[in-house]
Parts: structure tokens; sequence; C-alpha cells
């Protein structure tokens, strides 16, 4: 089953979108967040958490009882892992750090891009 994806509506409508930053590792959060209905997405920031593989599924999964989508943000230096597991989890979004080059920005796109 796919699920809609809330924030690629809005982009797709050129609409403007507004968004938040957590931390946390606890589930509630981002269904809380999702149940405010004051944002269309929140942006995990994997890049300064620590985390386990379980606890992405269990943070997309209170995304979407909160109608939140949410986004990763990973470390660079398993950005690939990282991304392929939360995509795989249920994140609708990835914001890659430190894109600098063309060639980041290929393998950013070779992360994300499905076989």
């Amino acid at each position: 089953m796919v699920l809609d994806n809330s924030l690629r509506t809005l982009l797709d409508a050129n609409k403007p979108t507004l968004g938040t930053h957590f931390m946390f590792t606890d589930p509630d959060i981002p269904e809380l967040i999702g149940d405010t209905g004051c944002f269309d997405y929140g942006e995990f920031t994997a890049e300064y958490s620590a985390f386990d593989m379980p606890l992405l599924y269990n943070l997309a999964r209170a995304g979407q009882c909160g109608n939140l989508p949410l986004m990763i943000k990973p470390d660079q230096e398993n950005q690939g892992f990282v991304t392929q597991a939360a995509m795989g989890a249920g994140f609708k979004a990835v914001l890659f750090t430190d894109i600098r080059s063309v060639e980041d920005v290929d393998i950013a796109h070779r992360i994300i891009r499905p076989d």
C-alpha cells in the first residue's frame, strides 16, 4: 500500500511548506507534532542523533499516525545506508548534507534512485 505524500503534493503545486526539526528519539514526538496541524513536515536530524534501525520504523509509523510526512537528514559518512533504511521505513524525503559539487549530487541521486 502506497500512502499519500502530502509534502510532495504541496511542492508539486508550488505551495509554500512549513516544517520543524526534531532530534528526539521518542516516536511520540512526530505524532504530537503532526497532531498540532501546524506543520507540513517534520525533519528528523539524524546527523546529530543516536538511533538504531528499528527506531526509523517507529518514527515513520508515528508520523503516519499524526499525518506528518517525515524528512531525514543523515550524516554524510553513512548517508547511503541510513537513507535507504529511512525510505524503506516510510520517510517521505531526504535532506542530504554537505552537497558541494556535481559529484555529491550524483551520489545523492544514486542513493535514492530505485533499482
